[in-house]
């Protein structure tokens, strides 16, 4: 499906500037990204600009993502029954793409409500270590998007999936202990919100190696 995609970016001048459209809301995603997780493992400090710099940048994304399903629609209704599967395929993108960005900022909640990075306890190593894990996906994600390369896009799909495994079951653990509350529930949240990052990249990375039917769904037997 993704080579014939990029068959018909040869061939539709439309296509091609949705397609560097896209690789904008997913660059401009990992530059969210790598902003909290630098506050959350203590590389930066929480602090208004941040703050702002996150949102100003989720508003971006967004803005990409209402453009791209207007030009969809109008393409569509320009040259009704070509492209649709592409289409589809794009709109599922975008879809992930956007959701990445509002995670990251429920992750900036996260940091906010506990005065920044996480501090010395049981966890806090092992949530330091799956959040640069998380920011080492966006690479090759973004990377086997562009390049539209299978092995690159199976690859960044396991590794997603491995790590979405993970959260899961650090979430089970954390249920087994007897923590402070509010440390409980920040800690629960950021598994949580890595689990669906890692998921979301996963489903784009899906779009490189899949059939449209199976988007989303590459873990399934």
């Amino acid at each position: 499906m993704f080579r014939e995609f990029i068959d018909a970016l040869k061939r539709r001048p439309l296509l091609i500037q949705m397609f560097d459209e896209m690789e904008q809301m997913l660059d401009s995603g990992a530059e969210m990204y790598r902003m909290i997780s630098a506050i959350l493992t203590g590389q930066e400090t929480l602090t208004t600009q941040t703050h702002d710099r996150i949102y100003e940048i989720d508003r971006g994304i967004n803005h990409l993502q209402r453009k791209i399903r207007k030009q969809l629609v109008q393409h569509l209704i320009v040259s009704p029954g070509t492209d649709v599967p592409i289409s589809l395929v794009l709109m599922s993108i975008i879809k992930d793409a956007e959701r990445v960005g509002d995670i990251t900022k429920n992750l900036l909640e996260v940091a906010e409500a506990q005065g920044g990075a996480f501090k010395e306890g049981k966890y806090d190593d092992r949530f330091r270590e799956l959040l640069i894990a998380t920011e080492s996906l966006f690479e090759p994600t973004v990377e086997a998007f562009r390049m539209s390369d299978k092995d690159m896009g199976h690859d960044a799909l396991r590794k997603g999936r491995e790590l979405a495994r993970e959260c899961d079951a650090l979430i089970d653990n954390l249920v087994e202990q007897d923590l402070v509350c509010k440390e409980a529930v920040l800690y629960a949240l950021t598994a949580r919100y890595l689990k669906r990052i890692s998921l979301h990249l996963s489903n784009i990375s899906s779009s490189v190696v899949m059939p449209l039917h199976k988007l989303d769904y590459f873990d399934e037997s």
